[in-house]
C-alpha cells in the first residue's frame, strides 16, 4: 500500500528499501549511522507515521547513537505482499501477523548491516518489538516499550474488557460493510484541526498535544486502508508474549503515561512485573500519545537507561 503522498508527511525522508523475504518493499532510513553507540529502531503505533519520534529522534542521534525509522508495512512507504483487495480480502491472515511484522525488523537490520539494536515501539510496535524475543532474541540489545501491551489490546482498552467481546460483532460488520465505503468521511478528517477535535474527543491525547503534533497522523490517517488496519487489529487482538517476559534476559524500561487510556496503568504495572528486572518511568500529565507529550523526557531516560545498562555496540 505505498502511498505517493506518505513521503510528504514523513518527518524523516525513507531513502532506503529492503524486500523482505515474502516480497513486501519495506521503507526505512538510519540516521546518524556513523554513531558509536548502540542503534535505536523506533518502531510505530497503529496508524502512527514516525512524527511520534520527532522529538526524540534527533536527542538520542545527538547523544552517539543511530536511529533507524520505518514504516510498518501497510503503513507510508511501506508496501504488501500482493494488493489488498476490497475489505482486505486478498490478503492472508500470516500477510499481517505480528510475528510477520517483527520479521521485517530484523530483515531491516540485515539490511543496514547492524548486528544488534535496541528497539523502542510505541503502541502496536510494543507488540511488535516483544514478538522479537522469539523471532530474533540474538538481535535484541534492549527494549523500551511505550504506552503500549504485550498482548491483546482490545480487552484492556480503557479497562472495558466488554470490548473484546463485541469485536467479532465488528468484525463481521466490517466484512459486510467494509471500510471502503466509509473512505469519502475518512477523507473529510484530513484536516489538522479537525483531526486534533476528533482526537481530543475520544481521550487519546493529553493536554500538551497540539494539532500541529497531530499534522502528519491525521494526513496518514486519511491516507491509509483501514481495511488492511482492521485485519491488523485482528492479529493484535490474538497476540501475546505473555509466555516470554518472564524469561527474558535484555534490559527493559517500561515508559508509560498515567493519562493513557488506551493503555491504561494497570496494563503498564502488569507488563513491568513480568519482566526480570525491568524498570518503569511514569509521566503523570500524559496519554497514548506519549512520544508527542513528552519527548524531552523520554529521550532523557532513554539515552540514561542505555549508557547504564547496555554495552555499546556499533554499527558493523
Amino acid at each position: 500500500m505505498s502511498s505517493s503522498r506518505a513521503a510528504e508527511y514523513a518527518i524523516f525522508a525513507k531513502d532506503r528499501r529492503v524486500t523482505v523475504s515474502d516480497g513486501t518493499e519495506i521503507a526505512y532510513t538510519v540516521v546518524g549511522a556513523g554513531g558509536d553507540r548502540t542503534p535505536i529502531v523506533f518502531v510505530n503505533g497503529w496508524t502512527c507515521p514516525d512524527a511520534y519520534w520527532v522529538g526524540i529522534g534527533p536527542r538520542v542521534v545527538d547523544a552517539g547513537h543511530p536511529a533507524v525509522f520505518v514504516d510498518t508495512r501497510g503503513h507510508g512507504q511501506s508496501g504488501l505482499p500482493r494488493a489488498a483487495g476490497c475489505a482486505g480480502r486478498n490478503l492472508r491472515d500470516e500477510d499481517v501477523a505480528v510475528d510477520r511484522l517483527a520479521r521485517d525488523l530484523v530483515e531491516v537490520l540485515d539490511d543496514a548491516g547492524i548486528e544488534r539494536a535496541a528497539f523502542a515501539g510505541h503502541s502496536m510496535g510494543v507488540q511488535l518489538i516483544f514478538e522479537l524475543l522469539r523471532v530474533a532474541p540474538e538481535r535484541v540489545a534492549a527494549l523500551v516499550p511505550v504506552a503500549g501491551t504485550f498482548e491483546n489490546p482490545v480487552r484492556t482498552f480503557a479497562d472495558l474488557p466488554v470490548l473484546d467481546r463485541l469485536y467479532p460483532i465488528a468484525d463481521v460488520l466490517f466484512r459486510i460493510l467494509p471500510f471502503e465505503l466509509l473512505r469519502p468521511v475518512v477523507a473529510r478528517i484530513d484536516s489538522p484541526e479537525l483531526g486534533f477535535r476528533l482526537i481530543k474527543a475520544i481521550r487519546v491525547a493529553g493536554p500538551k498535544v497540539t494539532a500541529e503534533h497531530v499534522a502528519p497522523h491525521v494526513a496518514q490517517f486519511a491516507d491509509i486502508n483501514f481495511s488492511v488496519l482492521w485485519r491488523m487489529m485482528s492479529a493484535l487482538r490474538l497476540h501475546s508474549t505473555a509466555d516470554l517476559l518472564p524469561e527474558a534476559d535484555v534490559p527493559v524500561l517500561v515508559v508509560a503515561g498515567r493519562r493513557d487510556l488506551f493503555t491504561p496503568p494497570s496494563v503498564q504495572e502488569r507488563m513491568a512485573g513480568l519482566i526480570p528486572g525491568a524498570e518503569i518511568v511514569w509521566f503523570d500529565d500524559a496519554g497514548h500519545m506519549l512520544p508527542i507529550e513528552e519527548p524531552e523526557g523520554i529521550a532523557e531516560v532513554l539515552v540514561e537507561f542505555l549508557e547504564r545498562r547496555v554495552v555499546a555496540r556499533p554499527v558493523t
